[in-house]
């Protein structure tokens, strides 16, 4: 029997509570959502019976005594979710718990393209569930991938990297699992890494910056360049995708038909970029003056770079503070904050796996068997 959606509404927000903030009581939930305290007690009583949520430690009593709320906590062993970063040169993918904790992890080079992607992610799949220890089921799977995405039916529209048009990731893979498939943009699921798995912190307006440098690639290829960069933008705390999903799509305003890659350099020296200073200094002041200029006019607070950039945080950041101080105006104004992702070379893996939790929180399918 179907579960109102009222009902479906009030135990998705429940379980996102209870997931952004672990250890809170059942009275704390009904004052945060402005739900009836029975209306919570019910719901979470569901949630305990079928083993989604736990009980942990007594809280402390009041200051005018009573009895001490009950914390309550998302139970890890529910279930597993796994996201995986498809790159046309390798796949990293990660298998957390519910709490966003590492269960295992698996890394390989490999050439990845439309002719192999789904043996490689059954590959993944069977070793990232594979062990002596028991495993919780496997409840979803997030994967961030390069190009053009659209989110919503999975598909990659475009991706010069895969060379791939039109590609239906979600529809082809969910023909086969028993459980849900979400398909993201690799800066995109850095977008949602950050915003998932800090946990009720306020990151509402920021932009993260994806930066791959790929010195071993021939200059040739037309599948890469030296120098990769993708752009993803939270606004008010959601992910803007833009006219066509292609937000975030990015080429240097000092680009010019002479070049293949996104920036000015000569594309053969985008190869160097890591090995010649002189190379990396055009690169860090182009880039800087793009992001100064995105930070400071849309007044972002917040703005994460991952990928390669991460080795060379200490070159990069005093140029990057530099342009932002220097594209502003004003005084005695709060500049945004300079932070490297929070999970270094996983950040596109872990944030795909980050967006599969946020859709299952939000899964009507998943919510209505909890009321079974």
């Amino acid at each position: 029997m179907a579960v109102k959606i009222t009902k479906v509404i009030n135990t998705s927000n429940v379980l996102k509570t209870i997931w952004n903030n672990q250890g809170i009581s059942r009275i704390d939930i009904a004052k945060l959502l402005k739900l009836d305290k029975s209306t919570v007690t019910v719901i979470v009583n569901n949630l305990i019976e079928k083993e989604y949520v736990v009980e942990v430690e007594e809280g402390e009593a009041g200051p005018k005594g009573g009895r001490k709320p009950v914390k309550l906590k998302i139970n890890k062993l529910f279930g597993s979710v796994a996201g995986i970063e498809m790159h046309p040169n390798f796949y990293h993918a990660v298998l957390i718990d519910l709490e966003g904790d590492v269960i295992t992890s698996v890394f390989r080079k490999v050439s990845i393209n439309e002719d192999n992607f789904f043996d490689h992610y059954h590959e993944i799949i069977k070793d990232l569930c594979t062990s002596e220890s028991e495993i919780p089921p496997l409840l979803g799977v997030g994967i961030g991938t390069t190009g053009i995405v659209d989110s919503t039916t999975g598909t990659i529209l475009q991706s010069i990297p895969l060379n791939v048009e039109n590609f239906p990731i979600q529809t082809i893979i969910e023909e086969s699992e028993s459980f849900p498939v979400s398909v993201e943009n690799d800066a995109n699921a850095c977008c949602w890494g950050e915003m998932i798995f800090h946990r009720g912190n306020t990151l509402k307006n920021f932009l993260f910056v994806l930066v791959e440098f790929h010195g071993s690639s021939h200059p040739e290829e037309e599948s890469t360049h030296g120098i990769a960069v993708g752009l993803g933008f939270v606004f008010n705390g959601k992910l803007h995708y833009g006219q066509n999903n292609s937000a975030g799509e990015f080429r240097s305003i000092e680009w010019t038909n002479r070049n293949v890659s996104q920036f000015s350099i000569d594309d053969n020296d985008t190869y160097k970029v890591e090995v010649d200073e002189k190379v990396f200094d055009q690169f860090a002041l182009e880039l800087s003056n793009h992001l100064a200029f995105l930070a400071n006019t849309l007044n972002l607070n917040h703005i994460f770079l991952g990928g390669d950039i991460e080795k060379h945080r200490d070159r990069f950041t005093p140029v990057l503070k530099e342009r932002i101080q220097k594209n502003w105006p004003y005084k005695d104004l709060d500049k945004c904050t300079i932070h490297y992702s929070s999970f270094g070379k996983s950040a596109v893996a872990y944030g795909a796996a980050g967006m599969m939790l946020n859709r299952l929180f939000i899964n009507r399918e998943l919510i209505n068997s909890l009321y079974k």
